[in-house]
């Protein structure tokens, strides 16, 4: 049995935006998206196949980047460790 995917569904994604993103990002990602349903190519091929590359390539860039910050992090909170002697 198929999964089909309703108006429900696309709900609970613009409330995930929705909590995740400011009001301008929620309108760019919104707009982008309603332009994508009238059929709006953005250069793009028409069969959809350009469009889940740039998804993809553009997931995996945002993840390496917060991998990045993460490592960036760590190394400013071991500079803030500092070794105890013990009183002699």
């Amino acid at each position: 049995m198929k999964n089909k995917v309703n108006k429900k569904h696309m709900e609970e994604v613009l409330e995930l935006l929705a909590n995740r993103l400011n009001k301008i990002e929620y309108a760019q990602v919104t707009s982008a998206m309603s332009m994508l349903f009238i059929g709006h190519t953005f250069g793009m091929s028409e069969d959809g196949f350009e469009f889940i590359n740039l998804a993809i390539q553009s997931r995996k860039s945002a993840h390496e980047k917060r991998i990045l910050r993460k490592k960036e992090d760590v190394r400013s909170l071991q500079a803030k460790i500092i070794k105890l002697r013990k009183k002699d």
